[in-house]
């Protein structure tokens, strides 16, 4: 998948791996092998299509920029995951960058689903969704430009099983409006119900949603079910867009408590957080005292490229654009894309189908737990490994000696950049991969726990080494609301909501012994630090459950399951700074050993 602005071009070799046996020596050719010509540009909605397979480049790719390659390159495409999408319309993977054919493999839609009442069209916008999420990117031939496998127009995914759910009873008719729709509870509840739950004995690994509504304190049925669901099915991760509102509150279903929610950047570098990305904080209802309290919690959690991009499109009269016949071609030409698209509905799939690499390469590594796939150890990893966006801020401040946060993190970023070549060493190959017992223990410089932890209780991790002071930590803590889903009835209740806190101390002579920093909200179902160490010494992480926020449940809640996850980036000095470089490709090397690659093939 590309961004449409010029840029540093890239091989598009290092797709290559022979891990895939049935991949012929053409798949994913290289940039230059390419070609296409490029047409002039018709203008709709905030893009443009042009005629394919490409216009001119140079180009930036998403999937580089956000550290795909490591999955790539040892073999991890997606092809063990099943990525669902859910949004007005289906994927229409009749377009030429789904073709698998070539591939030995089936459609890329494997299971289509609509919800009671709903139009089940094929959609141009859950089309371009679709390419991020899984395009396999299949070019036809035209001109001088032989047909093959692109990898400018590789999904994050490429491999993965494609579910496409269709939620939308009625789209909308004023041109001002193109793409908007209506729902009902029964048109969308039941999609999500068997893409959590499963159709014949499978659900989905990750489920994407590109579209918003407003619901600042995630009340609506569809929000409360779909948290519910989340609990019910942790091994199935939820992502969701923030929304294109600017200032403004995050949306539904981004504004709920148990997925992933992303946040938009761009910029040279995809740092800057995008000015339509909603921002704003959200707000909580206690269900115990029947209070709302009003933008409190941060909704994104983290934040990924969703600007410029290069987008197949779907130009038929039907979905999104079925009411506007100045648009729609009948049928629709398989080779057209949309340029220059903006949008969190863009940046949230490339997360997703971040997630499905990360649990495609947990399937296929014997030495990673299978602890890895539960979405809050998935969510703290990516959270711990992110990159901070330009500006970053989570309120932290020093009080007292001890560094401080009641917010947790950036309103309109999270934790920050997604990184996935951090992830991906930290979710795999890290020192510590969950560790035995309920909670605690002594942990490695990087990794991850699923650990449960008592009311009034705290669990200790102590580092295995003392830390230099030129280290700087970057720790998450998240955990689920409590619910129920009756499938019955379609419904989701709200039963309790935990107040966990993350806490890093000084560590002296096995004893924790001074509190150093503290990510401490109240409403936020996430804690997360990051800070530079203010000496040399030993550390520890603590999680502390001081309260429960409220439990109205019919079972008291006495103990609460969450992810935690951390890294250490050393901050090099200025002469040491060429060798941090030259060690920056040692993971790999890491990976090998632990025979988790193979080399890569050249085009």
């Amino acid at each position: 998948m590309q961004k449409s602005t010029p840029a540093s071009d890239a091989a598009g070799n290092r797709l290559l791996s022979p891990t895939i046996a049935l991949v012929v020596a053409t798949l994913f050719a290289t940039v230059a092998a390419i070609g296409g010509r490029s047409d002039a540009a018709e203008t709709f909605a905030r893009g443009a299509f042009v005629s394919g397979p490409y216009p001119a480049g140079p180009f930036t790719f998403v999937n580089d920029a956000v550290g795909a390659g490591i999955f790539y390159n040892s073999g991890f495409f997606g092809s063990s995951t099943v990525v669902g999408n859910i949004e007005a319309g289906y994927v229409w993977d009749a377009h030429e960058v789904f073709d698998r054919s070539g591939l030995a493999l089936g459609p890329a839609v494997e299971r289509r689903v609509a919800g009671t009442g709903a139009a089940g069209e094929y959609d141009f916008h859950a089309t371009m969704v679709g390419h991020v999420l899984a395009g396999t990117g299949y070019v036809a031939a035209t001109g001088s430009t032989s047909a093959g496998y692109s990898y400018v127009g590789v999904g994050m995914a490429p491999l993965a099983k494609l579910w496409s759910g269709a939620i939308a009873t009625r789209y909308a008719t004023d041109a001002n409006s193109i793409g908007s729709f209506d729902t009902t509870p029964q048109s969308t509840i039941p999609v999500y119900r068997q893409f959590f739950q499963g159709i014949s004995g499978t659900a989905c690994d990750v489920v994407n949603s590109s579209f918003g509504s407003y619901d600042p304190a995630a009340l609506e049925q569809e929000s409360v079910a779909i948290d519910a669901l989340a609990y019910q099915c942790p091994n199935v991760t939820f992502v969701a867009a923030a929304g294109n509102d600017g200032a403004a509150a995050v949306s539904a279903p981004g504004g709920g408590y148990n997925g992933i929610t992303v946040g938009s950047v761009g910029g040279a570098n995809f740092r800057t957080p995008s000015s339509f990305s909603s921002r704003g904080p959200v707000d909580f209802y206690n269900p115990a005292t029947n209070t709302m309290i009003a933008g409190v919690r941060v909704a994104v959690d983290v934040a990924a490229p969703g600007e410029e991009d290069f987008l197949a499109a779907y130009l038929g009269p039907t979905g999104g654009l079925g009411p506007f016949p100045q648009y729609t071609q009948n049928p629709s030409p398989t080779d057209r894309y949309f340029v220059n698209m903006d949008g969190t509905s863009f940046a949230s799939p490339t997360v997703a189908g971040g997630v499905a690499l990360m649990k495609d390469a947990a399937n296929g590594i014997s030495v990673v737990p299978g602890t890895a796939l539960d979405t809050r150890v998935v969510k703290a990893v990516l959270m711990a490994t992110s990159t901070p966006s330009d500006g970053w801020s989570n309120g932290q401040a020093t009080v007292g000696g001890v560094l401080r946060t009641t917010q947790s993190l950036d309103y309109a970023t999270g934790a920050g950049v997604i990184d996935l070549t951090a992830a991906g060493l930290t979710y795999v190959n890290g020192d510590t991969m969950d560790l035995p017992g309920a909670a605690g223990g002594i942990i490695g410089s990087s990794g991850w726990d699923l650990g449960s932890i008592g009311v009034g209780a705290h669990a200790d991790y102590p580092f295995a080494a003392p830390l230099t002071a030129s280290t700087e930590l970057q720790v998450a803590l998240n955990w689920f609301a409590n619910g129920t889903f009756d499938a019955g009835s379609d419904t989701g209740t709200r039963s309790a909501f935990a107040n966990l806190d993350l806490q890093v101390w000084r560590v002296v002579s096995g004893s924790f012994a001074t509190l150093v920093a503290e990510s401490a909200s109240t409403y936020n179902n996430g804690e997360f630090l990051r800070f530079t160490l203010p000496s040399a010494g030993d550390y520890g992480l603590r999680v502390t459950l001081p309260a429960m926020v409220y439990d109205v449940g019919a079972t008291p809640v006495t103990a609460e399951a969450y992810g935690l996850s951390w890294t250490q980036i050393i901050v090099p000095e200025p002469t040491s700074a060429i060798a941090l470089a030259a060690g920056a490709g040692m993971g790999f090397i890491v990976l090998r050993r632990r025979q988790v690659t193979s080399p890569a093939t050249p085009g």
